[in-house]
């Protein structure tokens, strides 16, 4: 996997927020994956409160994987809406002298009672996925998991141009996690038949006040050849960005996302006469 989950860790760990932002580079259609999960008032399903000790992206990063994690086991789960019967998952992270992530996780039911605790140390991407992965289960043992189906296509995560600070790195490391999240299988180096996605930052002032922040992701085939482009643009504060991404990276990612994976999808079903 080309981005590190342990990298990004530390690295948050270092990162300072940089204040209020906007919603970043989210159309209303992007936003509709991220509206809030309604759980039905008569189901028990589980509500994952934000992991505490570390950063905020971090904590959020965590959380999403979670409830994802649960939702392909069939659990009614979300991060921001319960009900009175929804079970409570809490976790808490803590870093190890070795550089491992040790996750203290607490399953209790809303009137305090603890059903279960576990505790993982994560010292790998793999293992994270794992830990996660274990955690579903061990939420809902006997839950049937959704079908896991053979990724389709690999893509390589190039280097991301001109962004000022850690934009760069954070957005790529970010766009990785959102790709492989989204069933993709995501590379070191170019795959010999699948594709590659380079980002490409401006950063224009505007005469109205404010930075316009346009980010471009290039696809192309193994070739080297281009497919087609996903264009972000949105107006921040200026000076937000020139330093800390932290806030803005992963939103970034997962808003451009869907339209990378459907721009590949339909370059191969046309390459198929479909």
């Amino acid at each position: 996997m080309t981005a590190r989950l342990l990298a990004l860790f530390l690295l948050a760990m270092t990162l300072a927020g940089c204040g209020q932002l906007p919603q970043p580079f989210a159309k209303d259609h992007a936003n509709l994956a991220n509206a809030p999960f309604l759980i039905a008032p008569a189901t028990e399903g589980v509500i994952v409160w934000p992991m505490v000790g570390v950063p905020d992206d971090v904590a959020e990063l965590v959380t999403e994987m979670t409830v994802d994690a649960l939702r392909k086991r069939g659990v009614v789960a979300s991060s921001n809406a319960s009900n009175r019967a929804s079970l409570i998952l809490t976790t808490s992270g803590e870093r190890q002298p070795d550089g491992a992530l040790r996750i203290n996780w607490t399953l209790s039911r809303p009137d305090g009672t603890v059903v279960g605790t576990r505790v993982d140390a994560i010292a790998s991407d793999e293992r994270f996925e794992q830990a996660v992965t274990q955690v579903a289960r061990w939420v809902v043992p006997n839950a049937r998991p959704g079908s896991d189906d053979e990724k389709s296509f690999a893509i390589m995560v190039f280097e991301v141009v001109g962004a000022p600070g850690n934009g760069n790195d954070l957005l790529r490391r970010a766009m990785a996690f959102a790709l492989a999240r989204a069933d993709v299988e995501v590379t070191d180096f170019p795959p010999p038949d699948g594709f590659v996605v380079q980002g490409e930052v401006t950063i224009k002032p505007k005469d109205t006040g404010g930075d316009l922040v346009t980010v471009s992701w290039v696809v192309m085939d193994a070739k080297g050849r281009e497919i087609g482009t996903i264009d972000q643009a949105n107006t921040v504060a200026s000076g937000a960005l020139d330093s800390n991404w932290g806030p803005v990276a992963s939103p970034i990612a997962k808003a451009a996302v869907g339209g990378i994976v459907t721009l590949i999808e339909r370059h191969l079903d046309v390459a198929a006469g479909g």
